[in-house]
């Protein structure tokens, strides 16, 4: 595949924030757009429940995405204002607010001894995932996982004397999959503030739109953290999505 260019970036992460929405984002630019959809009863491929409730906010424009059932709810929120709205919606409802990222260029060139990580790499990454998540049970399915995932050339990592300290892993996309990628970060606790996270996600950021795919970022709000290190390799801030988990 060829390189993105930036505009060819900006076209997918519309594209991708607008299956969220139900709606055509490039022509939703400003304004309040209320979207009723039978979708919002779906599960959200890869996150194991469904987004009953989906509200992104974007420079001017506020879309409202829900399931039918709270259609009453919406109906009464037709003629007020976003702050209103969100303040309803805040209240009435357990919300996840999600800081949603844009790649736009890349900020790092060199990436110390972050690699793109291999079928062989995987008696690593298990050992790292059981440091990282010890409460989970890998058997029966890591493995698989990640020879799925380092197939794709997905899975990038940062080594240091023979062990993976920082991985960026490749979760199964809701939609556009292959087209648009999300790289969720982990490092090791005490290999923290070392910047092996930077460098693992600015490689993976690279390898991904050398190879014409997408990278996506987002992270809770409250996580300036990741945030800025998503913006120190070259995400900038694109909406901020109010979400009903159920």
């Amino acid at each position: 595949m060829a390189r993105l260019t930036e505009r060819e970036i900006d076209k997918i992460t519309n594209e991708f924030y607008s299956c969220f929405c139900g709606i055509n984002l490039s022509e939703a630019v400003s304004g309040i757009s209320f979207v009723c959809s039978d979708s919002r009863n779906e599960e959200v491929r890869g996150f194991g429940c469904k987004y009953s409730i989906y509200v992104l906010v974007k420079e001017d424009a506020c879309i409202v995405s829900y399931a039918p059932q709270y259609d009453d709810f919406f109906k009464k929120l037709q003629d007020v204002s976003t702050v209103d709205i969100l303040t309803a919606v805040d209240t009435s409802f357990k919300i996840k607010k999600m800081q949603l990222m844009k790649f736009r260029q890349e900020c790092v060139q060199e990436y110390g001894n972050a690699q793109v990580l291999k079928k062989a790499d995987y008696p690593l990454y298990e050992e790292f995932f059981r440091l990282t998540s010890p409460t989970a049970d890998p058997t029966g399915w890591l493995q698989e996982y990640f020879e799925e995932k380092v197939e794709k050339e997905y899975f990038t990592g940062y080594f240091m004397n023979g062990k993976l300290v920082s991985v960026c892993d490749a979760p199964d996309m809701p939609y556009m999959e292959d087209v648009i990628q999300h790289t969720g970060i982990v490092t090791l606790k005490n290999e923290r503030r070392k910047g092996y996270a930077k460098l693992t996600a600015a490689l993976a950021a690279h390898h991904l739109v050398e190879n014409g795919i997408c990278p996506q970022w987002e992270c809770h709000v409250e996580n300036t953290a990741s945030i800025a290190l998503a913006e120190s390799i070259g995400y900038e801030k694109y909406g901020v999505a109010y979400i009903f988990e159920e």
